[in-house]
């Protein structure tokens, strides 16, 4: 996966990430910066998990 494609199509959008274990990441990919990918999801309060591209093997836009 590479950054750059990250940047132009899922950026603010609301996606879930496969990176090729039995859990899949949910949320808004708010940021891509030094080959990590901010996903902010909220539970209460904004909360962020923080995963690297390369890693990531599908990348998929959801409804909220």
């Amino acid at each position: 996966m590479k950054q750059e494609f990250i940047e132009k199509y899922y950026i603010d959008k609301n996606v879930s990430i496969d990176i090729g274990g039995k859990d899949i990441y949910k949320g808004t990919a708010a940021e891509c910066a030094d080959g990590v990918l901010s996903l902010k999801w909220t539970k209460g309060e904004d909360e962020y998990t923080h995963i690297e591209i390369d890693a990531i093997k599908a990348i998929w836009k959801t409804k909220k």
